[in-house]
């Protein structure tokens, strides 16, 4: 009975000393995060650095162990038995190619094998490194390190990523005859800890050329802008010809410039994309009223004077030719020969300064001349 209990409370023990501790960590572009382990041993606990470190512009993901003892690792999950002949590391028996002196030989230390739960031939090693959402690159492998470092390739803008560490053994070099160096799996552990890891990626990142063409399209709408505002900085234009031009130019810029509603989780790009969207609306907004000076719209009202005079001219000197009543075609001469005369002073009074002063000058001088050869 008492062995039974004894045996209870060692899977017990070992139930606990192999559960699983998990670490939530967050990573950013190289910015290590260190995790300070322990191998415990009856001689002092052997301290273990683990090091992992996110590399965004190769997204990878490095994780790199050191120790002030040589280290040795499985790269994948074995069983003692076929790990191990007669405490003899058999390195044939591998899956994976090992790099170091082919004559150097390795072997578990009894103190060491005594801690492996029995029956010891079907224990397993444990892949020193097993992850998840990540492709482990190829790499050196060495028996023996100062250092381990394992690379992983991260899927295509992943934000999560899980790795376990487990078994780690230390390697202590016994002694070394001629070529050859023995040394002794001593001690090991199994982690069992798994990093939960969450990534922090730089949202611009890749999205240089974004950046530069909406950096390119700010300048240009801002240049644009401000050249338009200028053209009409009074706010009036004088004629319908200025307002006409106004509008077409104020719907050019719109339409070369339209609003951007492709929003970015890159803050560069999207400064600038709502600057971009200010300059548009400000384009957009800007208005003129069409004021006619004083003095040109005398000259208008000129221009219509003469236009209208012209077409009197024309219709009394039509009434003339079908009249057969002499007093009533001399009142028609008498009222053209009155228009002629006003007419004339008022083009002498204010000139013809305008095109379109002129053509109504031209067409009252035709309008004259016909009278005077028709009407004699």
């Amino acid at each position: 009975m008492k062995r039974l209990i004894f045996s209870i409370i060692l899977a017990a023990m070992a139930v606990v000393l192999h559960a699983q501790t998990t670490k939530p960590i967050t990573l950013s572009d190289k910015a290590p995060f260190s995790d300070a382990l322990q191998i415990k041993d009856k001689t002092g606990d052997i301290p273990v650095d683990a090091t992992i470190l996110f590399d965004e512009d190769l997204n990878t993901i490095t994780v790199t162990l050191k120790s002030e003892r040589k280290l040795f690792v499985f790269w994948n999950d074995i069983r003692y038995k076929k790990a191990f002949k007669h405490k003899r590391l058999r390195t044939d028996q591998l899956s994976y190619t090992l790099t170091g002196n082919t004559s150097d030989e390795f072997r578990c230390a009894k103190r060491f094998r005594r801690r492996l739960p029995k029956p010891r031939c079907k224990y397993e090693f444990h892949f020193w490194l097993q992850a998840d959402k990540m492709q482990l690159q190829e790499q050196d492998l060495k028996i023996v390190n100062d250092s381990i470092t394992a690379t992983f390739k991260l899927q295509e803008q992943t934000t999560s990523a899980t790795l376990r560490l487990r078994d780690v053994l230390l390697l202590d070099e016994v002694k070394q005859k001629g070529v050859t160096r023995y040394y002794s799996l001593t001690f090991g552990a199994d982690f069992n800890t798994q990093y939960n890891i969450t990534i922090r990626r730089n949202p611009c990142w890749g999205k240089d050329s974004r950046i530069k063409s909406a950096t390119n399209a700010l300048a240009a709408i801002e240049q644009s802008y401000e050249s338009f505002k200028n053209l009409f900085a009074t706010g009036v234009v004088s004629s319908e010809d200025g307002e006409k031009m106004f509008h077409d130019l104020q719907n050019a810029l719109l339409t070369q410039f339209p609003m951007d509603s492709d929003s970015c989780a890159c803050p560069k790009v999207e400064e600038a994309r709502k600057r971009y969207n200010q300059f548009n609306d400000s384009i957009r907004s800007i208005t003129v009223t069409m004021q006619v000076p004083e003095d040109e719209i005398d000259r208008i009202e000129n221009t219509k004077t003469i236009r209208a005079n012209a077409r009197t001219i024309d219709g009394n000197v039509a009434r003339w030719l079908v009249s057969t009543d002499q007093l009533e075609r001399s009142d028609l001469i008498e009222q053209c020969k009155t228009i002629i005369t006003d007419t004339n002073k008022l083009i002498i009074a204010n000139g013809t300064k305008t095109p379109e002063e002129r053509d109504a000058v031209n067409t009252f001088r035709k309008a004259e001349q016909y009278f005077r050869r028709t009407c004699r």
